[in-house]
């Protein structure tokens, strides 16, 4: 335990110095911005989609884009040489990429109910995010592990957002009816923001929600073990 806590507070300061936490604020302060132009009508009903934005597709982003650099210091080579797990190391970087969506979920929530008095069930909430960052980490961990660089990274998570994401956003804005939601929790992305679309309107529907919820531990766990921690291995082990 004591070694984990020493790994995230190495992952804490990477965040900082590779200028990837100070990014996700910024982007958090640009949906800010954008809060103060709506109604709180249209607040409450933009806000699901800028939270799962952070959790999902930045998560995915800001977590490549430290995955590369540390690639580029041999960061990772040099932590295999160390007195800890490799589940530890992939523990520790999985948080560090969770603490990004929970910050932004947090600061987006500050500004919900100081601008327009917004208030729903953050406990809830929160342990939504902690499943849906969760499992975009080991999406993100796939991609960044399977590119050669940052750029062939940016364009597995280009495809992703064409796939999965895309498809949710257009369903949020009712383009997509709603009789085909259940074929739309296929996706990652739309489980993720079935499950904080929930939390934040407060409307729950029993089935998809714990439908949701199971859909991304299992493929988290699965990701985990069958691609990220066999990856990672070898691409430690390559420098």
């Amino acid at each position: 335990m004591k070694s984990l806590a020493k790994l995230i507070d190495g992952e804490m300061k990477r965040l900082l110095r590779y200028k990837i936490l100070p990014v996700s604020l910024a982007t958090t302060f640009i949906w800010i911005v954008l809060l103060l132009f709506l109604s709180q009508k249209e607040a409450r009903e933009m806000a699901p989609l800028l939270i799962c934005v952070d959790v999902a597709a930045m998560s995915i982003l800001l977590l490549g884009a430290s995955h590369h650099f540390e690639k580029q210091e041999g960061t990772i080579k040099t932590m295999m040489v160390l007195p800890v797990s490799l589940v530890e190391i992939i523990a520790a970087k999985t948080i560090g990429s969770m603490v990004l969506a929970l910050e932004s979920a947090v600061v987006m929530s500050v500004a919900l109910f100081l601008i327009h008095g917004i208030t729903f069930n953050y406990i809830v909430l929160l342990l939504f995010i902690a499943i849906a960052g969760a499992a975009h980490a080991a999406i993100g961990f796939a991609f960044s592990l399977r590119s050669r660089d940052f750029t062939s990274m940016l364009g597995v998570l280009i495809g992703y957002m064409f796939l999965f994401t895309i498809p949710s956003i257009l369903f949020g804005f009712g383009i997509i009816d709603t009789k085909y939601e259940w074929l739309l929790m296929i996706s990652p992305y739309h489980s993720a923001s079935h499950l904080i679309t929930s939390a934040v309107t407060g409307d729950f529907d029993i089935a998809m929600t714990i439908t949701g919820c199971l859909y991304l531990v299992i493929l988290a766990v699965f990701l985990f073990k069958f691609a990220v921690y066999p990856m990672f291995k070898d691409n430690a082990a390559r420098g």
